[in-house]
């Protein structure tokens, strides 16, 4: 073990600060720079979509199962989109075998929350047959490799993963009151819109760091995620405890955050293409 090793392993506080105090990071990053983003789509066979998304170190794969269900009395022409996410002790030690714990059930519902408010896919267009059949689309996130920043690789993930679906086309009989799946002929979701969050932590009142590693979520005091919908407006602001924001740094987060809207839009593009050819 290297003395710069000893030192990291020993007195990370002081490490971690000395970097901060040259405006970098230990990862070699600035305080405002994103991580590269490497996006897959189609990489489970078995699923109707699927994306494996490698944001730095922190590794994200989401897979799409649908299936036909019945929708429910209060809305009866409307289908369903449940996102779950998976942390398991494979992907970092800080993740606890059994039932889902306090982040996995957080980034679940955050996920719902943005396709909900970003109105990402309606649920109108799930629907099959009113009051008999819908489709119901079981989102399922699981982290391979964990190194921070779940909230925007779980994001990129499902919306990669959502515009790679196709679902079979079903047809519906008023006489016989059956549907009929044709597997050989498939559609594509008719997505409305494609948020990108980017989460930034906050160290101090003077710094704050984008797209934040394990180590930057360890050593900061408190995240907020800003979700943008593609032409830059915003769409929602999740902040999970710690410390209060006040506006201009808010704005300074809209800012940077703006910068990488079309930057992810685009990588989800062209693994979408790559995929065609």
């Amino acid at each position: 073990m290297t003395s710069l090793q000893v030192w990291r392993t020993f007195e990370p506080d002081s490490y971690y600060k000395t970097f901060l105090e040259h405006s970098k990071r230990p990862d070699g990053r600035g305080l405002s720079n994103f991580r590269p983003i490497n996006i897959k789509v189609g990489t489970v066979t078995t699923a109707e979509g699927s994306a494996t998304v490698r944001l730095g170190h922190t590794t994200v794969m989401c897979g799409i199962k649908a299936e036909i269900a019945t929708p429910t009395l209060r809305h009866p022409d409307e289908g369903f989109i449940v996102p779950n996410v998976e942390l398991y002790p494979c992907c970092s030690p800080m993740f606890k075998a059994g039932p889902p714990g306090e982040k996995a059930i957080g980034l679940s519902q955050f996920l719902k929350n943005v396709i909900t408010s970003a109105e990402v896919l309606l649920p109108s267009d799930l629907c099959i047959a009113p009051n008999k059949f819908a489709w119901c689309l079981y989102c399922d996130v699981v982290c391979l490799n964990y190194d921070g920043n779940l909230y925007d690789a779980s994001l990129i993930a499902l919306m990669a993963a959502l515009q790679n679906v196709l679902l079979p086309e079903v047809s519906y009989d008023e006489e016989s009151e059956k549907a009929t799946v044709s597997p050989e002929r498939t559609l594509p979701l008719k997505l409305k819109r494609r948020p990108v969050s980017s989460t930034f932590t906050m160290y101090s009142d003077s710094i704050q760091l984008v797209d934040p590693t394990a180590e930057d979520e360890e050593q900061g005091s408190g995240e907020v995620t800003v979700v943008l919908l593609e032409d830059g407006s915003l769409c929602t602001i999740h902040k999970p405890g710690g410390h209060s924001i006040v506006s201009d740094f808010l704005d300074k987060f809209i800012n940077l955050a703006r910068k990488r809207v079309k930057l992810v839009n685009s990588a989800i593009c062209k693994a979408l293409a790559e995929r065609k050819v």
